[in-house]
Order: structure tokens, then C-alpha cells, then sequence
């Protein structure tokens, strides 16, 4: 299903140990390590002496570091996965201190120049560049990963991204936290919620949610807004149901009443379950994910790991 996933890193020690657990997620043979550096960051190039090639030397080290180590820790695995690392340097002529005018640095092999746009914009590029099924981003750490989904970087992903996005915001994985994470990633697909309007575009979700390896129970729900479409919703849900079921997969219907992102969220802290599912186009409060709304506050709001299926075209 999702063979080979994005990873963005900025070198913490927390995305670092998310990078290294993802290889524990079914279905995983490559992971794409990109780290993606905003030289056009004053800031950032006034503390490297207004030096482009020393912070992109630097980056460009730490990149292929982190990546060696991912590898290594693979590759005793029954089937060894491929890291590739990738950096990306946003850059933009600009005025130094004292009025140093600063050109764009010069080609390197290590390094892909992005002229202008924003670290969202590099993430998704690389994406279609790499041809990759899903990014996966984390719930903490430094830079652009800080404060996942309150950040700009991450906040634009998940409304305006067009690969599916898995983000991992579960309790596990928070600050301070020890937790057997060789246990819970082979069993983020375990037991999943799936949310749906009942719209074409949901459909997609309710695919995936049938195609993911290692799924025992699947939770199929719905949020209606009065008593009169409990009829119509259920009828739908129960032939959806049907489709998904399988030998060794249990599949129950949930239709809710109330407001939507606090009932989904009780569903899922009341059976545990270890993955939330929905698209991001449809109608109603799903339609409004890239605008924020409901749906991004569920994703906001999880304490578990959320997967934003985006729409297939054709």
C-alpha cells in the first residue's frame, strides 16, 4: 500500500526516532529522507557568517548521517529498506549585513536549489518528484516540524498537500515519553476508525481503509445532524460495511449525533483505536479540510495518528 513514504527531518532528535520507527510500518520498502533548508532565512545565513555553502555543507552532512544510520538499523530486517536523502536549499538573492549583496550559491551534486516558494511547497514537490504514496509527518520537534498542524509548514501541508499525509500525534510519541514503539507502528493499522459523509469523494478512504495490511477491525462512521437521515445514513453504511468485511476483520457501523470533530474523537478514545481515517474533499465539515474547519480539528486534536486521504483523480 504505501511502499514508499516521505519523511521530512530537521535533524531532532524526536524526528529522528519517528523516522527510524516508521520502518516498522507494514507495507514500508523505501523511505525518502528529505530535509528542507530555508537559506533565504536571513537569520539563518547571518549566523553562518552570510555563507550559503557553509550551512548547506552543513545540512547536506547531517542529512546523509541521519540517513546511513536509518539504513543500518534496516538492514538485519527479512527485507531491508532503501533510504534515499534528499536536500532541498530554498534560496533567493538578497542583502547581506553592511549591504553585502548575496548571490544564489553555485550547483552542487548534494543539494537541489528551490528558487523562491515556501518549505510546504518543497515537501509536496518532492513528493510528486519522488512519486511517493504518503508523507508522514511528526507531532513534535524543532524548526519546521515544531508544534505540528499550529506551525505554517505542517498547516500547509495537510490543507493544501496532494499526497496523502499520515500524522503521527499519538501519546507514545510525546515529548518525554518512553514508550515500546517496536510494538505500536506494526499495529498503527490494527484497529481503525474511518470517517465518511457518505459523498463520492470519501469513497477513497473507504478503499484505503480496506487495502492497509495488518487491519483487524474497522470502524465505519458517520455524523448526522438531525434524526431524519439516520435511515439513509445506515443503509449506506451497512452495504459499506459488507465490501470491507473479510475473514478476520471485524467491521462495525457507528452513526453520531452532535458536533462532529468532539464525536469522532470520543469514538476514538473509546474503542483505542490506532489509526483515524478520512478524506480531505467531500461535503459537509469533510469538505472544508483544506480551509481548516471541523476536520482539522480532529487532526489538531488527536492524541493518535491521523491519515488524510487525498482524492484520486480520473
Amino acid at each position: 500500500m504505501f511502499e514508499k513514504v516521505l519523511i521530512p527531518t530537521d535533524f531532532s532528535r524526536y524526528s529522528s526516532k519517528m523516522a527510524e520507527y516508521v520502518t516498522e510500518i507494514p507495507g514500508t520498502r523505501e523511505i525518502v529522507l528529505l530535509n528542507v533548508l530555508d537559506a533565504s532565512n536571513p537569520k539563518l545565513l547571518e549566523k553562518s557568517g552570510w555563507s550559503y555553502d557553509a550551512i548547506i555543507s552543513e545540512a547536506a552532512f547531517r542529512l546523509n548521517e541521519e540517513a546511513k544510520l536509518l539504513a543500518s538499523k534496516t538492514y538485519k530486517k527479512e527485507a531491508s529498506l532503501m533510504v534515499k536523502p534528499i536536500l532541498k536549499v530554498i534560496v533567493e538573492p538578497m542583502s547581506g549585513a553592511d549591504g553585502i549583496n548575496l548571490n544564489p550559491p553555485e550547483p552542487r551534486q548534494d543539494a537541489d536549489f528551490v528558487y523562491g516558494g515556501t518549505v510546504g511547497d518543497a515537501i509536496q514537490k518532492t513528493a510528486w518528484e519522488e512519486n511517493v504514496s504518503l508523507i508522514i509527518m511528526g507531532a513534535e520537534g524543532k524548526g519546521m516540524l515544531e508544534g505540528i498542524l499550529l506551525g505554517s509548514v505542517s498547516t500547509e501541508v495537510l490543507r493544501q498537500g496532494e499526497t496523502d499525509l499520515l500524522i503521527i500525534r499519538h501519546k507514545m510519541l510525546e515529548k518525554g515519553k518512553e514508550a515500546n514503539m517496536e510494538r505500536f507502528c506494526p499495529d498503527i493499522f490494527s484497529r481503525i476508525l474511518v470517517t465518511t459523509d457518505l459523498s463520492a469523494a470519501a469513497e477513497d478512504a473507504i478503499v484505503l481503509a480496506g487495502e492497509l495490511e495488518g487491519t483487524k477491525e474497522i470502524l465505519l462512521a458517520h455524523v448526522i445532524s438531525k434524526e431524519e437521515e439516520f435511515g439513509r445514513a445506515a443503509e449506506k453504511l451497512n452495504l459499506m460495511r459488507q465490501d470491507l468485511e473479510q475473514p478476520g476483520r471485524m467491521v462495525t457501523v457507528h452513526i453520531l449525533k452532535g458536533k462532529p470533530a468532539d464525536q469522532i474523537l470520543e469514538l476514538a478514545k473509546k474503542h483505542d483505536v490506532s489509526l483515524l481515517i478520512f478524506s480531505s474533499q467531500g461535503k459537509g465539515w469533510i469538505k472544508q479540510m483544506r480551509l481548516g474547519s471541523t476536520s482539522f480539528d480532529v487532526a489538531r486534536r488527536s492524541d493518535r495518528p491521523v491519515l488524510v486521504v487525498r482524492q484520486k483523480t480520473g
